[in-house]
């Protein structure tokens, strides 16, 4: 396996739990939410995103992968109160989750490709 240089250096892990009411829309989530954040937050660097389903016996539920290519467009994205306010304000649209966000960047040489 070789080392490979990242075509972006943050990842944005929005994270819903599962809870005993959990409930989310997965079609709201991919045709509607995904395309309006991709057309909000492209302009700071947004490369794409991965929507992960959990196993059932897992405390979480869905992960939203989203990469960027700096960390700076991530935070000028997230640091937009009308911007970021508008996109929490559509989550109850498809679920009854508060997303949790791990964010983090991609440490230097941990992208790892296979052979």
């Amino acid at each position: 396996m070789t080392a490979a240089t990242p075509a972006y250096e943050a990842v944005i892990n929005i994270i819903y739990k599962r809870t005993p009411d959990f409930k989310l829309d997965i079609d709201y989530l991919l045709h509607t939410h995904i395309p309006m954040v991709a057309k909000e937050w492209a302009p700071h660097g947004l490369l794409g995103a991965t929507v992960t389903e959990a196993p059932a016996d897992s405390e979480y539920a869905y992960i939203v992968a989203a990469r960027f290519k700096t960390l700076e467009g991530w935070q000028k994205a997230s640091g937009d109160p009308e911007q970021m306010g508008q996109l929490l304000a559509d989550v109850p649209n498809f679920t009854n989750a508060t997303p949790d966000f791990v964010v983090g960047t991609v440490v230097k040489g941990g992208l790892i490709e296979a052979p």
